[in-house]
């Protein structure tokens, strides 16, 4: 088993209505550029890949403790302080 951890904490947004949405405005970028596409690759010149992907957050581990002692949701309060620290560890820390 890998001992390695992130090195980037952060969780990007794989999947969504903006996600949708992005790829839907490359494609009709692509469908309407003029000059055609000569080669196969040459639609990533047309439209920035990273637009697509460019969604992400972090929340550092002191914040997600405070978050959760001062929450104000039911579902939050009753979890556990040793649930917190493994959701963190599970979206920030582990891979």
């Amino acid at each position: 088993m890998s001992r390695s951890y992130k090195k980037f904490p952060v969780v990007k947004d794989k999947s969504g209505p903006a996600k949708k949405f992005a790829k839907r405005l490359s494609s009709k970028a692509v469908r309407r550029y003029r000059s055609g596409i000569h080669a196969g690759r040459m639609y990533r010149k047309i439209f920035c890949s990273w637009n697509i992907n460019d969604f992400w957050f972090y929340k550092s581990f002191r914040e997600a403790i405070r978050d959760w002692e001062t929450s104000d949701v039911p579902k939050v309060k009753a979890k556990a302080k040793k649930q917190i620290i493994n959701e963190w560890a599970k979206y920030y820390y582990r891979k």
